[in-house]
């Protein structure tokens, strides 16, 4: 999922925002730099927002619950490299000369509409993820039903483990499947 993707209340943003710019762990603060919410645009917020909760690593689980489940509602699947890259600017249109009163009308080309090709349907996990994904990579390494430390499906799927949480929690709540945690390990109960 790309950043362009997401639709969010820009409003609730602003208020995580503020709320992770003041999230302490105690009496300091979590973040080292604070993240500007006054003058900057949605696109540019949200990634700073992200960016800022991908840095956090183990500090992460120490955020208050509502700017975990706002980001893992929001952001837990974007990829910033792909939002990142700079798209190409069109070219801008040349003028053309305005044609003459004298000039002959040519005759207009009949183009027939040609169909629009069908994109394939996407290949999805176990768990319904679209394959390559980190989400996808979790939902293997979860479904083994080997216990698994979410430090070790943070390392093998690339995901954070504000994101490896997330990920589990949304697999209990939408996808309805039974995950218990023993030890600081997960496990599917199949």
């Amino acid at each position: 999922m790309e950043l362009k993707e997401v639709t969010i209340n820009f409003d609730e943003l602003k208020k995580m925002a503020k709320a992770l710019n003041e999230a302490e762990v105690d009496g300091t603060l979590i973040l080292g730099k604070k993240l500007k919410t006054i003058a900057v645009g949605k696109e540019a917020l949200a990634e700073a927002f992200i960016l800022a909760i991908r840095e956090l690593d183990e500090k992460a689980g120490d955020l208050p619950e509502e700017i975990i489940d706002f980001y893992n509602d929001n952001f837990a699947d974007v990829d910033l490299e792909k939002a990142a890259e700079p798209e190409k600017a069109a070219e801008p249109e040349k003028a053309t000369p305005k044609a003459k009163a004298t000039a002959t009308p040519k005759a207009k080309a009949t183009a027939t509409p040609t169909p629009k090709a069908k994109k394939a349907p996407a290949e999805l996990s176990c768990f319904g993820h679209k394959l390559d994904s980190q989400a996808a990579k979790l939902d293997e390494l979860i479904n083994l039903g080997k216990p698994i430390t979410a430090e070790d499906l943070s390392k093998k799927s690339g995901r954070s483990l504000l994101g490896v949480k997330g990920h589990i929690k949304h697999l209990i709540t939408d996808r309805g499947l039974k995950i218990e945690e023993k030890d600081g390990a997960y496990k599917l109960v199949k």
